[in-house]
């Protein structure tokens, strides 16, 4: 029988300390070089584990004391011809062996956990510009970008996400060199003056973009910014409002937060529709948060039932064994993968009722921007992203190899396709919809990094190909005052 899980994208990550390798243990031990900061650390560590030791001896000592109260207030042993003494010598020889395991076991604990936090002090002088580990690190574009390491370092970094307002989250405030993050979650855009007079560009969406794979200055809107500043005269602030795992819903609803305080753009930009894709394929429900079940659980504070084996795992002398064991043992690769993923598929949801209902909500939204451009008096435009399996693009191997991944997802990759093509044959019916499925098919050189983010020059072909349509369709940027 298949174990059924549900597809979750990390909306944030945890922080842990990666374990020290085997190998490299003595190679730590005899060329770190312990500062007074680090042996006081070590110190600390080692106190900790004393007094932890103590108590557990103390409550051992009461054990034994207990047992021996016991055993003196029992009735007078039998003669030794007494069948009684048989079960009697048992029981002791049982409890005993229970209570060695037990000093074994916490012991064995004890020394997990110290090891555990000796490597973690010991680590932490010398840690690595380390990313997520994800694949689209490793992109042969990346290789030549002296920025690249230290981008995947921050980006990891910057993952810590907060509660906002009716939307759920967005990100946490973050400084590094590659990524900053305001106090309000919003993504800096080099270069933009935000001052009364400003001709104000918001741009929603998901983790395409906010910009995942690009540094502050190779975003869309940063992008979108130097390009702006060549066609008006006076200031020009485009605002990044993109998160990952938006849907679009949440971007209209970003929109309606910043019209009510009173913030209101000359332009506003939507580029998402994956969003929708992602949330309804976990969830089978159009309109619906990406991750609902997860989040839901915990609002709901909904937990697994504890078991024994749950509470084992938990332990530091689990975490220990598992790590070495997957040091020495070499994973059967049909069994690395031996679960189905719960989506709509196996929720018995038809391909072609859902996708319409995506559209369905995606077109809904529209009309709704479209009614408080009215009445607001800002232009607007959506543009369908494209995506590595759409499109005529001559793929790179790597992007094959992308696209192939996407392909094999099957129920993910027919739910993308069925939405796209209706989009696409709606969006004539919809003067400020353009869909941009086709912009990288003049491209031979490598483009994606993964099946829906790109590299800074597609960030840039993208932001272009917006610019040359705000151009033509939007009165504001054509009659501005370079005009």
């Amino acid at each position: 029988m298949a174990i059924l899980i549900a597809p979750v994208r990390i909306l944030y990550d945890s922080s842990h300390s990666d374990l020290l390798k085997p190998q490299s243990w003595c190679t730590c031990m005899t060329n770190i070089q312990v500062d007074t900061a680090t042996l006081a650390a070590l110190q600390t560590q080692l106190h900790d584990l004393q007094q932890q030791h103590q108590q557990l001896q103390s409550q051992v000592d009461q054990l034994q004391g207990c047992l021996d109260h016991a055993s003196k207030r029992s009735s007078k042993p039998p003669s030794s011809d007494s069948p009684s003494k048989k079960p009697q010598h048992f029981y002791r020889a049982v409890a005993i062996l229970i209570l060695n395991t037990l000093i074994i076991f916490a012991c064995f604990e004890l020394a997990a956990r110290g090891v555990f936090k000796m490597a973690r002090v010991m680590s932490e002088p010398t840690e690595q510009l380390v990313g997520e580990g994800n694949s689209r690190e490793k992109v042969s574009y990346y290789s030549s970008q002296d920025w690249a390491e230290k981008y995947w370092y921050e980006f990891r970094l910057s993952r810590t996400q907060q509660y906002y307002p009716y939307v759920g989250w967005r990100r946490a405030p973050f400084k590094g060199e590659t990524i900053e993050i305001d106090q309000n979650g919003i993504r800096l855009t080099p270069g933009g003056d935000c001052s009364a007079k400003s001709f104000k560009v918001f741009t929603f969406g998901a983790s395409t973009m906010w910009g995942t794979g690009s540094p502050n200055w190779g975003t869309i809107p940063a992008n979108l910014q130097k390009g702006l500043e060549k066609l008006r005269q006076g200031p020009v602030c485009v605002m990044n409002f993109g998160e990952s795992a938006y849907v679009s819903t949440q971007d209209v609803i970003m929109l309606l937060t910043q019209l009510r305080s009173g913030n209101v753009p000359n332009l506003v930009l939507f580029y998402n529709i994956e969003g929708d894709i992602y949330a309804a394929y976990q969830s089978g429900r159009a309109g619906v948060i990406e991750n609902l079940d997860d989040i839901a659980a915990r609002f709901e504070q909904r937990r697994e039932p504890s078991t024994f084996v749950g509470r084992l795992r938990s332990t530091y002398s689990y975490s220990l064994i598992d790590e070495l064991m997957g040091k020495l043992t070499i994973a059967n690769p049909q069994e690395l993968n031996p679960s189905k993923l719960v989506s709509y598929e196996s929720m018995g949801v038809d391909v072609t009722e859902l996708s319409n209902l995506i559209v369905q909500d995606y077109l809904g939204n529209y009309k709704n921007v479209s009614a408080l451009a009215k009445m607001y008096g800002f232009d607007f435009f959506f543009f369908l992203p494209p995506i590595v399996s759409q499109g005529n693009k001559p793929l790179t191997p790597e992007e094959q190899e992308m696209k192939h991944k996407m392909e094999i997802e099957t129920a993910f990759y027919k739910l993308c396709t069925a939405v796209y093509q209706t989009i696409e044959r709606e969006s004539s019916k919809y003067h400020h919809l353009y869909s941009m499925v086709h912009i990288f098919d003049r491209y031979d050189s490598l483009i994606w990094i993964d099946q829906d983010h790109v590299t800074p020059i597609g960030n840039q072909v993208i932001a272009e190909r917006m610019l040359d349509v705000i151009q033509e369709r939007s009165p504001q940027v054509r009659y501005s005052d370079t005009n």
